[in-house]
């Protein structure tokens, strides 16, 4: 129950956050008319690790867009529906486009770049825009929380309802431009989402192109 009351929390205090960035920045209007995205926030240096067992770090964003999330491959929870978004916003992308997505693991010691390797295969990732990344604990927790103010707990051993329920965290896709800023969130698991993450990740493009 105690549990299940902090998660209440965490997600409501999440989604009051989401729904007032979302308000500020979600682009209205067609994309060549609509206002641009604020910078909300500098992400600065970091260095994970991708699928193919190569360092990944702020140099590789490459001056575009990207579209980030959070999930661990053995989740008993929501992070196959949210994969499935981020499939669906690779699919939807249009041709041409230079947008890439990134998703976080948060159980790197079990999510190793084979493991994730084997999970992108599974949901057709294009290994060329879709990085599923990893690293040391350290590593990928100051980039979660601190650089991409995403949620992520630990679910104490007494509280977990399975092995495999291991972490609280956010069902968001975080925004980023091609300088690594931090330009939006949006819930990931509404309806809709993957065609919103699109067209943000347009606009963010386009103001690449001016």
């Amino acid at each position: 129950m105690e549990r299940h009351f902090r998660w209440l929390l965490l997600s409501g205090a999440v989604l009051l956050v989401a729904m007032a960035v979302l308000r500020m920045t979600m682009p209205r209007g067609p994309v060549e008319t609509a206002a641009p995205m604020p910078v909300l926030h500098e992400v600065g240096a970091f260095s994970v690790t991708n699928a193919a067992g190569v360092p990944f770090g702020l140099e590789d964003l490459g001056g575009r867009p990207w579209a980030v999330n959070l999930i661990f491959t053995r989740c008993p929870g929501p992070c196959a529906q949210l994969t499935g978004v981020m499939r669906s916003v690779q699919e939807r992308l249009p041709a041409g486009s230079r947008a890439g997505l990134m998703t976080l693991t948060s159980d790197p010691e079990y999510d190793t770049p084979a493991v994730l390797r084997a999970y992108g295969s599974k949901f057709g990732a294009d290994g060329s825009r879709w990085h599923f990344v990893t690293g040391t604990r350290a590593e990928i927790r100051r980039l979660a929380i601190e650089r991409l103010l995403l949620v992520l707990q630990d679910i104490p051993e007494e509280e977990r309802q399975s092995p495999d329920d291991l972490f609280l965290h956010s069902t968001a896709i975080v925004l980023l431009d091609g300088q690594g800023r931090w330009r939006g969130t949006m819930e990931g698991l509404e309806p809709g989402a993957a065609e919103r993450v699109v067209e943000a990740l347009r606009m963010l493009e386009s103001e690449g192109r001016r």
